[in-house]
């Protein structure tokens, strides 16, 4: 006849019973005390739910510290956000930048044609710094010319005068193969635009020293 297990024998021998480590000899043994013990069922049941919430505190201390995480991968989004904001601010408000030159601001003179077809045109424009930048495009049809400053957007200083170059436009263009017809300044968009010369403009022919002038230009460029 099997000898039946003692009380404190069995609660002994329970943390290692529920850690599953006890031999199946000894688990049909415990198995079988619980049954008829009620003592040993509510120290076993007591101590299988500790064993359970000491198992499930370091997946919700992980848990906690993946809160953590993502909230302060959220405040350090929020402040790289703002940073850049500010810098890009500041950039606007404080840094140097082309803006176009409008066309109120703009005188054109020297307005004449050369032997080959060419126009010659002169610009000068009141400014708070300086020219950083002309630009032209064609269309094939038309040229559109473009000068802007460089300055501070909150730049207040007063304006002067600059003289640009002299510019000689070519009338043929090659990569259309079309004739211009107009050439036009813009300045702040296409609503602010002055003609500089038009097809059928009455404008005077180049003299021996002007033509002499653009032919050494043209040999600059060569």
């Amino acid at each position: 006849m099997e000898r039946k297990l003692d009380c404190k024998i069995v609660q002994d021998l329970l943390p290692t019973y529920i850690e599953g480590l006890t031999s199946e000899y000894t688990n049909k043994a415990i198995q079988e005390h619980l049954a008829t013990c009620t003592d040993c069922r509510t120290a076993w049941a007591a101590m299988t739910r500790e064993t359970q919430q000491v198992k499930a505190a370091p997946q919700k201390q992980i848990n906690f510290l993946k809160k953590i995480k993502r909230r302060q991968w959220i405040v350090t989004g929020i402040s790289v956000l703002i940073s850049a904001a500010i810098l890009i601010g500041c950039y606007y408000a404080f840094g140097s930048r082309n803006f176009p030159i409008p066309s109120s601001e703009l005188a054109i003179r020297d307005v004449y044609q050369m032997k080959d077809g060419s126009i010659h045109y002169s610009l000068s424009a009141n400014v708070e710094s300086y020219v950083g930048r002309q630009s032209s495009h064609s269309n094939g049809e038309s040229e559109t010319v473009r000068v802007y400053e460089n300055r501070r957007l909150t730049s207040k200083s007063p304006k002067s005068p600059v003289s640009l170059p002299d510019r000689w436009s070519t009338l043929h263009d090659s990569n259309s193969n079309k004739e211009k017809t107009s050439i036009y300044y813009e300045g702040k968009n296409k609503n602010d635009r002055i003609v500089i010369w038009k097809k059928g403009m009455d404008i005077p022919k180049a003299t021996a020293e002007q033509e002499t002038k653009y032919q050494n230009y043209l040999n600059g460029k060569r």
